[in-house]
């Protein structure tokens, strides 16, 4: 049987120094680091690419959220980029600015990483290669760092970074506060209806053996369940035990490679909130490397790794396209990776030259988009969600209390 093959994160330097990352399928680290050695390329890292996705529960790691996730040492890149550039601007040399930095953290892996960074830059490395050596910086911060030191504003690149970092870390804020509300109905709810079937229902049952009351078939089989636990406690707990089985292996399932993503994008209005985001994440980090000097292609390869797959096949064709000739507003447009909109704005800084801004406000475009789209699913949700569990323990108490109408009523 042929091996399975897996998908890996290749970061190769060429003969004139430039860094790149990409991804290669192989069955195994070997065979990657053979297939990305052709052509005379060095290879810097490889490694087993993970899973970008995530639950609703934060955004930037459910819709490949490299860029809003702290490094693998737990170095928070936001804060980490502004206090950089504050040093920076403050005429501190990078070495210095590192050794700074690196005093200042308190965490011993996190200092290890910075102190690692700095050995290599006074090694004689630039910082985007001693960054990109380490493995634990996102690729759009080392990609601003490598093109802020063609230019020589480091500063303005690292804070432009930051300023980036923190608008994604207030969406996805944004959309865990709106997720808190529907989940502590839904954990309130579920223990009502729990408590209910579990103990009130069996002891009512009880109550209502000695009579011969007839029962609707709804209560009627609500009494039977009571009647049911009552006698046979372990029933119960074999059904509740059923039931949180059932939710860890549902969990345990979505924390596998792109299983989240694949069942959250069926979903329709949380696919458009999905791929929103996406989007948004494209343009801003297109926008960024953009007025570092990176070319607008080279750009557009960086942000093929915030898409799902079927946009970021639809983005390699429009890279094709516009190798070829077409403007990037047409490629985009015909890719599905604009609207109306996007579109007129991409015409306008193709004829005015203004492509790092007009992206940015493209970027902003979708960001408040989003931010309705989120407030109309907190309106449309909460009260959806009250009702839905209203409706079940009302129903629940309905049936219980009938025999008690009934009963009432013989008595008469």
């Amino acid at each position: 049987m042929a091996a399975a093959h897996a998908t890996y994160e290749v970061v190769t330097r060429d003969s004139a120094g430039r860094i790149a990352s990409r991804q290669v399928r192989a069955a195994t680290a070997a065979e990657a680091l053979a297939q990305s050695t052709r052509g005379g390329f060095t290879v810097l890292s490889c490694e087993a690419a993970k899973d970008s996705g995530a639950g609703l529960g934060g955004l930037g790691s459910l819709v490949r959220g490299k860029s809003v996730a702290p490094s693998r040492s737990g170095l928070d890149t936001a804060s980490f980029s502004q206090d950089f550039a504050a040093l920076i601007d403050a005429g501190l040399s990078v070495t210095e600015a590192l050794q700074t930095l690196s005093l200042k953290e308190t965490a011993g892996a996190r200092r290890e990483l910075l102190e690692q960074v700095t050995r290599a830059v006074s090694e004689g490395r630039n910082l985007s290669a001693a960054m990109q050596l380490t493995g634990a910086f996102p690729e759009l911060l080392v990609a601003t760092v490598e093109a802020s030191e063609r230019t020589g504003d480091l500063g303005k690149g690292l804070a432009r970074y930051a300023a980036h970092q923190r608008e994604m870390q207030a969406l996805k804020d944004k959309l865990i506060g709106a997720s808190v509300y529907p989940l502590v109905l839904l954990v309130v709810g579920g223990l009502v209806v729990m408590f209910l079937m579990g103990v009130v229902i069996p002891r009512f049952a009880g109550l209502l053996d000695g009579t011969r009351t007839q029962l609707p078939m709804l209560s009627s089989g609500l009494m039977a369940w009571g009647r049911l636990v009552a006698d046979q406690p372990w029933v119960l707990a074999l059904f509740f035990g059923g039931v949180f089985a059932l939710g860890a292996w549902v969990v345990a399932h979505f924390r596998a490679h792109g299983v989240r993503s694949r069942w959250l994008q069926r979903i329709p209005y949380i696919a458009g909130v999905i791929r929103e985001f996406q989007h948004l994440q494209l343009y801003r980090t297109m926008s960024i490397l953009v007025s570092r000097g990176i070319v607008i292609h080279r750009a557009m390869e960086h942000g093929t790794k915030l898409l799902g797959d079927a946009d970021r096949e639809r983005l390699e064709r429009a890279i094709v396209l516009m190798r070829e000739g077409l403007s990037m507003s047409a490629a985009l447009s015909g890719a599905g990776l604009s609207d109306a909109v996007a579109t007129s704005m991409l015409k306008v800084a193709e004829r005015t030259g203004s492509m790092s801004e007009m992206l940015e406000r493209i970027a902003q475009f979708y960001e408040r988009r989003l931010q309705r789209s989120i407030d109309v699913a907190t309106r449309v949700i909460e009260p959806a969600l009250m009702i839905v569990i209203g409706t079940v323990i009302g129903a629940i108490v309905v049936l219980m209390y009938l025999p008690i109408f009934d009963l009432a009523s013989t008595l008469s």
